[in-house]
């Protein structure tokens, strides 16, 4: 269940929460404050601390060296030395350390032997012994040692008679009492650490009970540290009190606003309350009853406010759903509304057993005259064209716009065949022209019918058949279609095919097999022309004529055409590497001769694998070149200037003027098939062949016939001066192995008649 806050709680929280964070912002501030507070007074008194155990230590090391350096020039304690009178030196050491309150006292010779000590022979030879006599030098020093499991504040002077014999030791215990003493001073806890290794240097540790500073008990480092402490929780004991205090009246105040925000939200909220309710009732569509609130403040404006809204909404809301299922162009009927309307004819049709026919009329040369006229032009031919449909509408039709330039003309009661008198109906009134800025402009159509229930049984399936009729209409260049059952799957096909084609590209699914071309004056191979396979794993095996238009509409084609280019020059550099020297042939697309880069790439392709351009040819046809002349153009000669051979494909078929071809940067024409197979039986093609030849000698370009079936058509062509031929009499295309085995089996025949005068002579 979701939870729902009411205004009035909101009100409070908006009051209250504020004030709460603010009162416990004030606090931890303040308390974080004291805190810190706190801790720089105790970290300032144990480096003050610090400073006076320094003072104290240093001051007690000056009097016990005084002592120690006294000792060490006793003329007793020297001439007892000299004599190794080992009790005299042991008496003279025991009134020394105790006159000046030593604890140990020790004398060693210059190798580090004990001579004799206040201690016990194990205390003597304990590791602290060891230690100092390991840091002997020629000099005295001080330091601060563990001996028989207590710490000794020691020092060391030579004991010279003149020159140094041995060394004097003097040390003092550093117990409790010492310790008492520093805490007096300092008024901090101290204490004494043993450890291994040096002292460390001194630093201030915190951690949550206490501040720590940790010094080493004899400057220049030992092993015995002096550590300051200072509690913070007796620090914090005064300020413990205080925050007590502030927290209780924090506390009081916050219940106290509470309170008061409790009652001014309710003054609030029930004016709200009555809005809220008048609201759900023009949510249900309900705008009867005015809102009344007895009150002359901002609530009782707002409830005037509200009535006047209400009044406005219950106008607008029929003009807004009015626009929402109408176009605003035509203030026709839209696609959402059109659906609506065919759902219901399409009940009245079942219910009376009567048929209908559905028409999708689009409006051709839209962008011609958009780019010539501009769109205020388009949308007042779309407007008038609007007016005179539905001018012309008889009873019980019903008209819709349903896209830029698309309407839908429903018809109950008509057949689809019925329907074609409509349509020319429609093609009258639309071609005799509208007049727009002074000129007369004629309106084409196409036209596509689908019919209920012949075709589809729902709406939206009526309108979508319609429209695949129409755009069938318009890609045969027909005035009118009806819908011919099959069409979707048709459709649905081709965008399969467009959507898996690019995956097909990249998992090396399409296939490049060659046709190959001989040399009609000596028989011999000389060339492959490189066609695509597509092996669908779930359509089968496809030809081009079914996924190359599909990939040029959705321009995938520019990438086929890369793929196909790079396998066909990798193919020929295979084939010259096995001894096969055959130049290859590409089909260009219009696409492909918009591409600015294409020379760039087909370059890159033939350095990549070491093949001349002369042994590529791309082939081109004249309707791709004249989609864009001066482009393509250019593009081509950029190509001819690498050295790569160009075609003009299906020379014949298309629509350019021979002017035209005159100014292409051509090296070949071939010929299409459609002449050459009818050739032998109709002069007229035979004529147009020979023309086509003649044409092309003088143009200086060599010609390449497709389409050859026979040895009789072979010998035709050659005899009519073609220089090249392809097709079904040499071999269909193949996949390239097969292909390399058939050029190594061809036994070469010369068809040309004239070479085989010459070969003869």
């Amino acid at each position: 269940m979701k939870f729902r806050t009411s205004f009035r709680s909101k009100l409070m929280l908006l009051t209250v929460v504020p004030l709460a964070v603010a009162q416990i912002v004030t606090l931890f501030a303040t308390m974080r404050t004291v805190e810190q507070d706190i801790n720089s007074r105790a970290q300032e008194s144990l480096i003050t601390g610090k400073k006076v155990v320094t003072e104290f230590l240093d001051v007690r090391a000056e009097q016990l060296r005084t002592s120690v350096e006294v000792l060490a020039a006793d003329f007793g304690l020297k001439e007892a030395t000299a004599t190794s009178d080992e009790t005299t030196i042991r008496s003279v050491l025991e009134n020394h350390s105790k006159r000046v309150y030593a604890d140990m006292a020790i004398l060693v010779d210059l190798d580090g032997t004990t001579i004799a000590s206040t201690l016990s022979v194990a205390a003597s030879q304990s590791g602290g012994i060891a230690q100092l006599l390991a840091e002997v030098s020629k000099r005295s020093f001080e330091s601060a040692v563990i001996i028989a499991d207590s710490a000794y504040h020691v020092f060391v002077v030579p004991l010279r008679a003149p020159i140094t014999v041995g060394w004097v030791i003097l040390g003092f215990r550093i117990d409790d009492a010492l310790m008492t003493r520093l805490e007096n001073l300092t008024g901090l806890d101290v204490s004494i650490v043993f450890s291994t290794d040096d002292a460390p240097a001194p630093k201030v540790v915190s951690d949550e009970q206490s501040l720590k500073l940790q010094m080493p008990f004899v400057t220049g480092g030992s092993r015995v540290s002096v550590v300051l402490q200072r509690s913070l929780r007796e620090a914090m004991l005064p300020y413990i009190e205080a925050r007590r205090g502030l927290i209780i009246f924090a506390t009081s105040l916050l219940i106290f606003v509470a309170v008061a925000a409790a009652l001014f939200s309710t003054s609030i909220a029930k004016p709200l309350r009555t809005l809220a309710a008048a609201s759900r009732k023009m949510i249900s569509g309900n705008y009867e009853g005015d809102v009344c609130i007895a009150s002359d403040d901002e609530f009782g404006e707002l409830a005037s406010s509200f009535n006047a809204m209400r009044l406005a909404i219950a106008e607008r809301e029929q003009r807004i759903s009015h626009q929402a299922l109408h176009d605003s162009l035509t203030d026709l009927p839209n696609r959402t509304k059109t659906l609506q309307m065919l759902k219901v004819a399409i009940e009245n049709a079942t219910n009376e057993n009567r048929r209908m026919a559905v028409l999708c009329i689009r409006l051709a040369r839209m962008g011609e005259i958009s780019s010539t006229l501009g769109h205020k032009a388009t949308d007042e031919l779309i407007t008038q064209a609007a007016r005179h449909l539905r001018a012309n509408l008889e009873s019980g039709d019903l008209l819709g716009h349903t896209g830029t330039n698309e309407f839908v003309l429903l018809l109950p009661g008509l057949e689809a065949e019925d329907a074609l008198a409509r349509v020319e109906r429609i093609e009258q009134i639309l071609g005799s022209g509208v007049i727009l800025n002074n000129i007369d402009v004629a309106l084409q159509t196409e036209v596509g019918i689908a019919e209920f229930p012949r075709h589809a049984i729902t709406a939206a399936d009526l309108l979508r058949y319609a429209s695949i009729a129409c755009t069938d209409a318009e890609a045969g260049n027909e005035r009118v279609r009806i819908y011919r059952s099959g069409r979707e799957e048709e459709f649905v096909r081709r965008l399969r095919v467009v959507s898996d084609l690019r995956a097909a590209l990249r998992h090396d699914e399409i296939q490049v097999w060659y046709q190959p071309k001989v040399c009609l004056q000596d028989g011999s191979v000389c060339g492959a022309e490189a066609l695509v396979r597509w092996e669908h794993p779930e359509l089968g095996f496809l030809y081009p004529d079914e996924f190359i238009p599909a990939a040029e509409q959705s321009g995938i084609i520019v990438h086929l055409t890369r793929y196909v280019l790079t396998e066909a020059v990798r193919q020929c550099r295979q084939w010259l590497d096995e001894g096969l020297d055959l130049n290859v042939s590409v089909n260009l697309s219009v696409r492909d001769l918009l591409d600015e880069y294409l020379p760039y790439h087909v370059l890159q392709i033939l350095k990549d694998h070491e093949l001349k351009p002369e042994q590529l040819t791309l082939e081109v046809t004249e309707s791709s070149i004249m989609k864009n002349v001066a482009h393509s153009v250019l593009v081509l000669e950029c190509l001819r200037d690498i050295g790569v051979c160009i075609s003009i494909d299906d020379f014949g078929t298309g629509h350019s003027s021979l002017a035209q071809i005159r100014n292409l940067p051509l090296h070949e024409l071939k010929i299409d098939k459609s002449f050459i197979m009818t050739i032998m039986d109709d002069p007229q093609n035979e004529a147009i062949v020979k023309t086509t030849v003649d044409l092309a000698h003088n143009l200086d370009l060599s010609v390449v016939v497709e389409g050859v079936e026979n040895e009789a058509t072979m010998r035709r062509v050659a005899a009519l001066g073609c220089e090249q031929a392809q097709g079904y009499f040499l071999s269909k295309p193949v996949p390239a192995d097969e292909l390399a085995n058939w050029a190594n089996d061809y036994q070469a025949v010369v068809y040309s008649e004239r070479r085989q005068a010459t070969i003869l002579r």
